[in-house]
């Protein structure tokens, strides 16, 4: 009898797992049966259960892939350039996986294992940790560019790595509900809110603008009558950009944000 080479049965585990991503993200985790998946990658049950006990066990599997994907496009980007430019490179390497074709399945079985974890405390688990082990990462990297002065020290860099992983499952909700939402379009904008690029003039003048004068306040206190920023104060406008006790993420002027503006329609 011939041997069986690892790499025939690498094929065949990843045939199984191919076939449980259809049947999942067109029927969803809990109406899927392993007969489905059988069926779908045309094997015997015999065959199926060499390779996975259940449904649970593939699950598992694919997290393992996800997390694998993850922190090679992590370790990527990590080496390249300053912190903005790395951020800048794992927005354009993340945000591209809902920019393919197949992204829309991806989408749909990412939503139905989130749902199933709230019923079910292994699969829970098994998203915690590849949940986790993306942000301890970026949060090493947040952690670097507080080090180096790129990044507000005051801002906690747990929290800073929750908001960008947010960015992401944000649009990954939305493009369930809408595969017509612009990906570049959006990214362009995230990576304008993480530069400071969001607002026309300073958020903080903008700000003291509409607050009605107090004691203390008004052209008194204020050169040139201003109750926002006084004239040519401002960081933005003097070309000094963001600082540590100043409500921003950038400690000074972030590079100009190179957009992916090719891909932007």
């Amino acid at each position: 009898m011939p041997k069986v080479t690892k790499a025939h049965l690498e094929a065949r585990r990843q045939q199984i797992l191919d076939a449980a991503f259809a049947c999942f993200s067109s029927a969803g985790f809990y109406q899927t049966t392993m007969q489905d998946i059988c069926t779908k990658a045309q094997l015997s049950p015999g065959a199926v259960y060499r390779y996975f006990a259940g449904k649970e066990e593939i699950v598992e599997a694919m997290v393992e892939q996800s997390r694998e994907q993850s922190a090679s496009l992590i370790e990527e980007a990590k080496g390249h350039g300053s912190t903005l430019q790395v951020l800048t490179n794992l927005a354009d390497a993340f945000f591209s996986l809902l920019d393919q074709p197949a992204a829309l399945a991806t989408i749909r079985l990412q939503i139905e294992l989130w749902e199933e974890s709230l019923h079910n405390p292994h699969v829970m688990e098994l998203l915690r940790r590849d949940f986790d082990s993306v942000r301890q990462t970026i949060t090493e990297i947040v952690t670097r560019g507080q080090k180096e002065g790129d990044i507000n020290p005051s801002l906690d860099p747990n929290a800073v790595a929750r908001v960008l992983i947010s960015f992401f499952d944000g649009l990954l909700v939305q493009k369930a509900m809408d595969r017509e939402v612009d990906v570049w379009e959006y990214v362009a904008v995230v990576k304008a809110i993480g530069a400071g690029l969001l607002w026309q003039h300073d958020p903080v003048e903008l700000e003291t603008r509409n607050e009605e004068p107090g004691p203390g306040s008004g052209s008194a206190d204020r050169p040139g009558g201003s109750r926002g920023c006084p004239p040519n104060s401002c960081p933005v406008n003097e070309g000094q950009g963001m600082t540590a006790d100043r409500p921003h993420a950038w400690r000074a002027s972030p590079p100009q944000v190179v957009c992916r503006v090719d891909r932007i329609k």
